[in-house]
């Protein structure tokens, strides 16, 4: 797994249709990169994104779409991952987080909080590349379209990823044809 960069103007696209489509930018010193690539399709990647643990998060348990990252130095639960929030990007905009220029994306007072930040996505990445979650993607994706043996309310808490996949293309289109002009 990397840490990805996706623009906010591809967001904001996929985000008119869907509000769940989560964001980047948080204000200039809040940024929360994606991660992936989860698996691939034809002509996407899929990716996600980590969310900070709330309470909530400690009694739930860890299920299809739902998994918990555990710092591993001391047991502490760090973030938790929505799987069924996931969505394509199209191929051409892969773009993977460079530590060196997290500057770019947020703000640090200081050089301790910035290697501290870069610490944090370091650890997270650890443990992401420990989780199997390509697998785990995959039958999430697979099971919003099944007509038999579906798990419905997995279904319903989904994004409608196909549905992603057709924004993603129109957004490469349109990009093409400004491009043109």
């Amino acid at each position: 797994m990397d840490w990805l960069v996706v623009t906010e103007d591809y967001l904001k696209h996929l985000r008119k249709k869907d509000k769940r489509i989560p964001f980047s930018e948080y204000g200039e010193k809040k940024y929360k990169p994606f991660f992936g690539i989860l698996f691939e399709t034809e002509d996407f990647y899929y990716i996600t994104q980590i969310s900070h643990a709330q309470k909530r998060h400690k009694n739930m348990k860890n299920g299809k779409d739902f998994k918990k990252i555990y710092n591993p130095k001391d047991n502490r639960l760090l973030a938790v991952i929505n799987l069924n929030y996931m969505f394509p990007i199209p191929k051409s905009l892969k773009n993977v987080l460079k530590y060196k220029n997290i500057d770019t994306y947020r703000k640090f007072d200081t050089d301790k909080e910035k290697s501290k930040y870069i610490n944090l996505l370091k650890t997270e990445k650890k443990v992401l590349n420990q989780m199997n979650l390509e697998k785990s993607a995959k039958l999430v994706y697979e099971n919003k379209y099944l007509t038999e043996k579906q798990d419905i309310a997995l279904a319903d808490r989904c994004i409608d990823f196909k549905f992603m996949e057709k924004l993603a293309k129109e957004y490469i289109g349109n990009k093409i044809k400004f491009q043109e002009q």
